[in-house]
């Protein structure tokens, strides 16, 4: 007898517990959302900008670059009182060695300049260029306080670029 009321019971209690599964909520995983869209051509289009100054006919000049690569450090072409590169001090703080970028070549710079131009050198020309290298796309995921089966999901795009600032000189020979 106590074996055919099992088999009675058992298949009703399965039964029963069949809904109540379905009903319970179950944690699930939060839908990702759309991928992105893809980048436009024109956010890896390089751009540059010229500032000219007027040639004089007949006269004969000697030339000076002066170019800052990325804000890492400066290039002199020819070599300008010896100097070919000019780069920020390495400082060593305890066990690492960084570069003091913060100002110092910024001071660098003007530093050339002001003694190009008290040496005579005229500025010819200025060209700024900016050439996008890479973009990372990145997507963060919140959850709502009042309904967490419903996130919040925000997307970033940042592009790296690589920025370059020719200074021209020129000197009467």
């Amino acid at each position: 007898m106590p074996h055919r009321l099992l088999a009675y019971l058992l298949p009703a209690a399965l039964l029963l517990a069949a809904p109540a599964v379905a009903q319970s909520p179950e944690p699930t995983a939060p839908p990702r959302g759309a991928s992105f869209p893809k980048l436009p051509e024109t956010a890896f289009q390089a751009t540059t900008s010229s500032t000219l100054l007027p040639a004089t006919p007949g006269v004969r000049y000697q030339y000076q670059l002066v170019h800052l690569y990325d804000d890492e450090q400066i290039y002199l072409a020819p070599a300008w009182r010896g100097q070919t590169v000019l780069k920020p001090v390495k400082v060593k703080s305890g066990l690492f060695t960084y570069e003091n970028t913060l100002g110092e070549l910024d001071g660098l710079l003007m530093t050339t300049l002001n003694e190009l131009a008290a040496d005579g050198w005229e500025l010819l020309e200025i060209q700024n260029s900016a050439q996008p290298t890479s973009a990372t796309q990145q997507v963060e995921t919140s959850l709502r306080f009042n309904d967490p089966q419903r996130p919040i999901q925000t997307g970033t795009t940042s592009i790296s670029t690589l920025t370059q600032t020719r200074y021209l000189f020129r000197k009467a020979r």
